[in-house]
């Protein structure tokens, strides 16, 4: 806990030492005479005065092997003007100095808390653990390689508050350091999407794959915590790509309210070192049963066209999954492997073909 020097004109004799404890959607500030001794201990007749302020936005960072980037995420949050915050990093037992430079983060500032999970379990384990320590009346996700702009998170708290949304999100940037190029993404969705609330149907429509514009899915909404806690809501832990689709979609089942900041305040970060850069075959196979277990789990509430397009989802998640995989037989250089995989499902032979054309294309302007 760090100590920081206050003042207060409201209060006689005015106290100088000040600290900060979340509790239970609250900060706890409590004030002090005289400056703290080492290890922040207190002189014995130093009296405290108390005070409670409510923490507006709980940051969620899960934190794997990311010692060069986390920093960045971090400041990016605390720069966030008008919201009153923690942040809480989960190190996802990262083999680098992930840990360490969390370690530092907390240290310098008091906004910042560290978990360390025990075991690895990927973002979705990691966000869980976030959730159940979460005081914040709302949660947002941050990918620890992405940042956000300046104001995103009070303009995201103010269209909440003000038509009283459950889960609001905004507009993407696509930043590629290696090109440093940044640029606005053209999202899935058919018509305007700030003019009403977001449907089951738009968001599931908007997630389908190859459809034109970024997939819904890639967004990271802010969510209203009271809604998460009344519908127990959680991420999928055992999905390592795809949770944030599957965490929404189940919000949206249970009757959240979506609506849309087109002005885009999410840097979403692309490229080889992007954590969401590659989907594991054995991934997209487990996204493909989520898909499916979806739909078995809410039935016919979901509507015939929803579930029509949730099966449709499935199919074509494992229509890549076997792309990948052929083409991952091909690079270890087995023809004869690739043929049989696309000969188990033929479906996939077109997807592997562009993906194929695409690989080809992007070798040879590398040369």
């Amino acid at each position: 806990m760090r100590w920081s020097p206050s003042s207060s004109p409201h209060r006689q004799p005015e106290p100088r030492y000040c600290r900060h404890r979340p509790a239970k959607g609250l900060q706890r500030i409590s004030c002090h005479q005289s400056r703290p001794e080492a290890h922040g201990r207190l002189h014995a007749n130093t009296q405290p005065v108390y005070g409670w302020t409510m923490v507006q936005a709980t940051v969620i960072i899960a934190a794997w092997n990311c010692e060069n980037s986390l920093g960045e995420s971090v400041k990016s949050a605390l720069a966030q003007s008008g919201v009153r915050l923690e942040i809480i990093v989960v190190d996802d037992c990262s083999t680098d100095g992930t840990g360490a430079r969390a370690d530092a983060l907390a240290a310098a500032h008091p906004q910042v808390r560290v978990l360390s999970q025990p075991r690895n379990g990927g973002p979705a384990a990691a966000r869980n653990a976030a959730l159940a320590v979460a005081t914040g009346e709302w949660v947002a996700v941050l990918d620890a390689d992405d940042t956000f702009r300046p104001g995103r998170l009070a303009a995201l708290i103010d269209l909440g508050d003000r038509t009283g949304a459950d889960i609001v999100c905004d507009g993407l940037v696509m930043h590629d350091a290696a090109r440093q190029s940044h640029k606005t993404a053209a999202l899935a969705f058919d018509g305007d999407p700030e003019a009403r609330d977001w449907t089951l149907g738009d968001y599931t429509a908007g997630n389908m794959h190859g459809t034109k514009g970024l997939s819904l899915g890639y967004l990271k909404p802010i969510f209203r915590r009271a809604f998460l806690v009344t519908h127990g809501l959680r991420y999928d832990d055992h999905l390592r790509n795809g949770e944030d689709f599957h965490f929404v979609l189940e919000a949206l089942a249970r009757g959240a309210v979506m609506r849309f900041r087109a002005e885009p305040g999410y840097v979403y970060s692309v490229g080889q070192a992007s954590v969401s850069h590659r989907l594991n075959p054995d991934h997209a196979a487990r996204l493909a049963t989520a898909d499916l277990a979806f739909v078995a789990r809410h039935g016919a509430g979901l509507g015939a066209e929803n579930i029509a397009m949730m099966r449709h989802r499935a199919r074509s998640v494992r229509d890549l999954a076997s792309a990948e995989l052929a083409l991952a037989a091909l690079r270890q250089g087995d023809p004869f492997a690739a043929l049989q995989t696309l000969w188990r499902r033929p479906r996939a032979s077109g997807r592997f073909v562009r993906q194929l054309s695409q690989a080809m294309a992007n070798r040879l302007r590398r040369r």
